[in-house]
């Protein structure tokens, strides 16, 4: 998996993510604790909070849900079917953080290790719930670019044998505008699969700092489109605004969402150095701070 690069369009502003397509090797791990340079050797601690980490690297999921610091995230994916990558060390992950599989696209070497990924993360990752393919609609920047008819075949086949025995997501849509793109191709998508088994519905969204009354009315648009499912925001963050206001946006989203009972989990984009670490990559930073423990 690459980095992740942000795209402004025409028709709309939104931030994707690229996939590592590459299965993992599958071994069993115990983590290091993570250092904290003021409390010396902190262990990991599970919560429930409904906060969640979108990550590339596994050994950056150590800094939150700590010991002490009354953290709110309780869960992360990768963008793939185990918490570690193909060439990856296979170690550093947090298990206090329930890890979600996803199925990032149909690609045979995707689909090749899902059944056995997923098993295994159940064992190993208290999985629970796994997500489906990532941003079909679009193409280029880290969208799965899957027309419909193949996202409906792929579900069918990948996504509802695991029906009853894990939750499971939609796909996950941009906040593009546009007839095929966003809460219209999820709607199309749930019209034309009226058997696929979907416990929840997955978005994205990006936009101006200042808007975050625009993300509250996506999100519950998207719980209309989405027939009142509980929703997940796997991603979202700002295209612009200065550091301050991207501070009060996410306070002002989180606070939001712990409140609202349509929205069940959300992950900032993203838990890497630059963002919700710090530039150096060796602890949290300032915004990583505020969304482990804050509000």
């Amino acid at each position: 998996m690459s980095f992740f690069f942000q795209l402004l369009s025409t028709l709309f502003l939104f931030q994707t993510t690229s996939v590592i397509a590459h299965p993992p090797q599958l071994q069993h791990h115990h983590p290091a604790k993570y250092q904290s340079s003021s409390n010396g050797t902190a262990s990991p601690v599970r919560n429930h909070g409904k906060r969640g980490l979108s990550y590339n690297d596994a050994t950056l999921t150590a800094p939150f849900s700590l010991e002490g610091q009354h953290s709110h995230v309780s869960w992360a994916y990768n963008y793939y079917s185990y918490p570690y990558t193909v060439g990856q060390d296979q170690s550093g992950y947090n298990k206090a953080l329930d890890f979600v599989p996803q199925l990032w696209s149909t690609a045979p070497d995707l689909t090749s290790v899902w059944d056995s990924n997923v098993k295994a993360s159940v064992a190993d990752y208290r999985t629970e719930a796994v997500l489906a393919f990532n941003e079909p609609d679009l193409c280029g920047d880290g969208g799965s670019c899957m027309n419909l008819s193949a996202v409906v075949t792929g579900y069918q086949k990948w996504m509802n044998p695991l029906a009853g025995t894990l939750r499971l997501g939609s796909p996950a849509v941009t906040n593009g505008l546009g007839p095929s793109i966003g809460l219209n191709f999820l709607k199309k998508f749930l019209q034309q699969c009226p058997d696929c088994q979907v416990d929840f519905i997955a978005i994205h969204w990006y936009g101006d700092a200042a808007n975050s009354s625009d993300f509250e009315n996506h999100v519950r648009q998207a719980y209309r489109v989405g027939g009142r499912r509980p929703i997940w925001v796997t991603e979202f963050g700002t295209t612009s605004g200065t550091a301050a206001q991207t501070e009060t946006f996410l306070k002002t989203t989180m606070k939001w969402m712990a409140s609202s009972p349509m929205v069940e989990r959300f992950a900032w984009f993203m838990d890497k150095p630059g963002n919700l670490i710090n530039a150096n990559g060796t602890g949290l930073s300032d915004l990583g701070r505020i969304y482990n423990s804050g509000v």
